[in-house]
């Protein structure tokens, strides 16, 4: 008995479920309504359940939005503070600067560019440090012009005729150029001594110099206008010289500029005569 009934059953649940597939694919069109409808009851309480979620997501977004606003503004305030700040230092440094010169009717020296010549030759002698350009007295070349290029100082005339100049370069043994520290302001003198590389000279014992610092002329002595880059601090010698790389490349020139510096002169003092004190009568008895 207990075997039919087995077999009873498993009779039964295949015949359900052949019924109920076959009344499914019968009434396919009334289960996808009935389908629809379950969807459609779902959704307002899936919106619901999700909208906090969703407020709290974009809650997090504004905040997040509000903080980033924040702190750019914060900077571009602090920003705006320090441009202004730097803007009227600069703006008093240039009035006192006026009122300085004013005060003292000094005027800027002026550079002229006299011409543009091409090298003719160049000495190519471990002794000597020169080169020929093809530029002279015709193209208003004078002796003690300055000799430069678009990345600075090369050196001067020192002989000049007709058609032709020689240029005495700044690494000859010869050369002694003017020149300041570019961060310090300290002066000082380059010397060439016919090698690559120059040598700073009379470096005050209190001033300190580093690999980098950059050199440029001090527009004393009437040559050299001021603040032309001359070379950068290479290297230090044991006993404490300080060689300087040129920023110029002396084996690779081509074409050069003459160039004409006329100093700011400064202003005449008057002096007023002084008047002899009156000398005492002699009185007649």
């Amino acid at each position: 008995m207990k075997k039919i009934g087995q077999k009873f059953t498993a009779f039964f649940f295949i015949a359900a479920s052949i019924a109920l597939l076959l009344v499914g694919r019968s009434q396919s069109a009334l289960i996808e309504q009935t389908r629809a409808q379950i969807f459609n009851a779902f959704i307002p309480a899936i919106k619901v359940v999700d909208f906090p979620r969703g407020a709290t997501s974009s809650l997090s977004d504004w905040i997040r939005n509000v903080a980033v606003v924040f702190s750019d503004n914060q900077f571009l305030r602090e920003e705006n503070a320090n441009l202004k700040r730097q803007l009227t230092e600069a703006t008093e440094l240039e009035i006192d600067n006026l009122r300085l010169k004013n005060l003292l009717n000094i005027k800027d020296g002026t550079v002229t560019t006299i011409t543009a010549s091409r090298i003719v030759s160049d000495s190519n002698s471990p002794f000597f440090k020169s080169m020929l350009i093809n530029s002279g007295t015709n193209d208003g070349v004078k002796k003690g012009h300055a000799v430069v290029n678009e990345e600075g100082v090369i050196g001067r005339t020192i002989n000049v005729a007709a058609n032709a100049s020689r240029v005495l370069l700044l690494n000859d043994i010869n050369s002694r150029i003017p020149v300041k520290f570019a961060d310090s302001g300290v002066n000082v003198i380059l010397a060439g001594d016919n090698s690559p590389l120059q040598l700073i000279e009379f470096m005050p014992e209190e001033e300190k110099a580093n690999i980098g610092d950059l050199i440029l002329t001090s527009g004393m002595g009437g040559v050299f206008p001021p603040d032309l880059p001359v070379g950068v601090v290479s290297e230090f010698t044991e006993f404490g010289g300080i060689r300087v790389n040129p920023s110029v490349n002396l084996n690779r020139l081509n074409y050069v500029s003459v160039i004409e510096y006329e100093i700011a002169s400064f202003p005449t003092l008057i002096e007023e005569p002084v008047e002899n004190p009156p000398q005492n009568e002699e009185v007649e008895e």
